[in-house]
């Protein structure tokens, strides 16, 4: 049975923690997104899970490579999304760069998905969570929160060579 993912909560922690990080889990001084959107999803209730090839927790003060890499991320949500099973479920859609954004990709997003960036030299480098949203021309326009660099609530726009957007279906 899947569980309904908690988007008001992960966006508050998103929120309170994107300027300055939680004591209670460690930071990675210059290279914290990835680690930062992890807690996030699990503020908004994910729980650990040992998968045997994408294992995504933290415990004790250590995270697994899913947890703290982008594109570790990015494969664990594939991976868990295609089996089905336990784990953190999304809709997953991709644009290159930002101008194929369009109306289509606005209406799926929501407060509490994740937005993940691929460079020009074809890795998922950085990772961010919609925090809120703001109209241009008519379009629903996420804002973002995030870590390396530190912010809250920016435009979700980068120069990045893709675009992935996460629509979180269902944790656990």
């Amino acid at each position: 049975m899947s569980e309904k993912y908690n988007r008001k909560n992960a966006v508050e922690y998103a929120i309170k923690y994107g300027k300055r990080p939680n004591p209670d889990y460690v930071y990675f001084q210059g290279n914290d997104c990835t680690n930062f959107i992890s807690q996030c999803l699990r503020a908004g209730g994910a729980k650990n899970h040992y998968h045997p090839t994408h294992p995504w927790w933290y415990q004790n003060g250590k995270a697994s490579i899913c947890w703290a890499v982008a594109a570790s991320l990015y494969w664990y949500i594939r991976t868990v999304t295609q089996e089905k099973g336990f784990g953190i479920k999304a809709k997953t859609v991709s644009i290159k760069g930002d101008d194929s954004y369009n109306a289509s990709i606005a209406d799926l997003l929501e407060i509490g998905d994740i937005i993940q960036y691929r460079n020009n030299q074809n890795r998922i480098q950085h990772s961010a969570i919609i925090t809120g949203f703001t109209y241009q021309g008519g379009i629903k326009e996420p804002l973002v929160s995030q870590h390396t660099f530190e912010a809250v609530n920016i435009p979700w726009r980068k120069n990045f060579k893709e675009t992935i957007f996460h629509h979180i279906l269902s944790i656990n």
